[in-house]
């Protein structure tokens, strides 16, 4: 089995939606429709260009050194760091791998083999974060014992950067759960800052995790091929979507942060969505490049159940609600059944 996720924040806000009529003052409420792409969504996406030059992604990938379903071998875990490192290297792509620390013990110790592809990582010019040791919920974490994950979660990594003269200086926060509670958020904000880290947000999320775990659980080529090809389609109307919201937020596209997980599916079709990135008009950028776009200097004052992106905290915090949220695209059933499949 796979590290647990909870919903996908377009799932979630599904829930939320039909809550609203008895939570109208709930600051995290998010109405969703049951198509995959409501009307007025339709509508938009129709009307937005398909390439616009000057747009600038940020490609970050969680659950390093690798996530596969039923899988924690050394040597999955080096397949899927070649094939990504291979891609990320073939399309010029400066990303950063946030690391679950955990993922480096083979019966209980620390496995030097797995420490070798974080090695590669940063060989390879790219960057390491931190994800927590264990990828810990911060909404059913006590604070000081999130805390104490976290500061455990950096210590190999941590070596391995001093290794190539650089640190860590990005954390990632686990199903995007940043606190139930401002106390606790300021209280958690406040010891990365003393930590020297820098929280990485996400501007677009998607349910990548859901077609690897179909794409893991495939019972033949053909079926992989169809989760793939879907995975591809899927993945560019989410990016037509969270390029309309930053629009209707801040009257423009910003630089964006692309969440991805190192998987199966992206180690071996990563080229592929890189691809229709390019094509849509996308530089890829490091994520501190990304960060300096000053929409991430908007106020959030989110502390609701999702894990949600930042575009729609920012909205939240900005008093939108219902219809500004319509539209998401969804993992369609198909795939989420394969995904649910026994391994």
């Amino acid at each position: 089995m796979t590290d647990p996720q909870p919903m996908p924040a377009h799932v979630r806000t599904i829930t939320l939606g039909l809550l609203a009529t008895a939570m109208v003052a709930a600051t995290f409420m998010i109405l969703r429709p049951a198509s995959p792409v409501a009307p007025v969504m339709e509508a938009k996406l129709a009307a937005a260009p398909v390439r616009q030059e000057g747009r600038m992604v940020a490609i970050t990938l969680d659950d390093l050194p690798a996530l596969a379903q039923g899988d924690r071998s050394v040597a999955t875990y080096e397949r899927i760091t070649d094939g990504l490192l291979r891609a990320l290297a073939e399309h010029r792509v400066p990303a950063i791998g946030f690391v679950n620390e955990e993922k480096l013990l083979t019966e209980g110790r620390v496995d030097p083999r797995r420490v070798a592809t974080l090695r590669r990582w940063v060989d390879a010019g790219l960057e390491l974060g931190n994800h927590a040791y264990s990828h810990p919920d911060f909404h059913t974490t006590p604070v000081d014992a999130y805390i104490a994950d976290v500061a455990r979660g950096d210590s190999v990594t941590r070596l391995v950067m001093q290794a190539a003269g650089r640190r860590p200086r990005f954390f990632r926060h686990p199903f995007l759960h940043s606190g139930r509670t401002l106390e606790d958020r300021r209280k958690f904000e406040a010891f990365l800052a003393e930590r020297g880290y820098r929280v990485a947000p996400v501007t677009i999320d998607n349910g990548d995790y859901l077609f690897a775990a179909a794409y893991d659980l495939a019972p033949d080529a053909e079926t992989r091929r169809r989760v793939a090809d879907e995975y591809i389609r899927y993945m560019e109307a989410v990016a037509a979507y969270y390029e309309q919201q930053s629009t209707a937020l801040f009257g423009r596209e910003i630089r964006q942060v692309l969440l991805l997980h190192a998987n199966n599916l992206n180690a071996e079709h990563f080229g592929r969505l890189a691809g229709m990135y390019r094509r849509r008009g996308y530089a890829f950028v490091p994520l501190e490049q990304a960060l300096e776009d000053p929409a991430y200097a908007s106020a959030d004052t989110y502390t609701g159940p999702a894990g949600i992106t930042w575009l729609h905290r920012w909205a939240l915090t900005q008093g939108k609600r219902g219809a500004f949220f319509a539209g998401e695209p969804e993992v369609p059933d198909w795939v989420q059944t394969l995904s649910r499949r026994p391994s």
